[in-house]
């Protein structure tokens, strides 16, 4: 895995609200950092790694709730 695409990928994901994409990309992401796989640099500025990490867990963590916020919303239109 390329955590940067990733993150990348997931931000444009959720910017075009493509929630599918995004879970797949923040699961993926998840479980990355979760074995212990280089975090993606998640700002503009150059961080330390325990921040980026930190950062990464909680963007993936965030994109999870939006998801489930659009599949509830879904299910009360349907």
């Amino acid at each position: 895995m390329d955590p940067q695409v990733a993150w990348n990928e997931m931000l444009d994901s959720i910017h075009q609200r493509d929630w599918d994409q995004a879970f797949e990309l923040a699961e993926g992401l998840l479980n990355w950092l979760r074995k212990g796989g280089v975090p993606p640099q998640t700002a503009g500025i150059t961080m330390r790694r325990h921040w980026n990490r930190t950062m990464a867990e909680l963007g993936c963590r965030m994109a999870l709730q939006l998801v489930k916020k659009s599949q509830r919303r879904k299910e009360r239109k349907g």
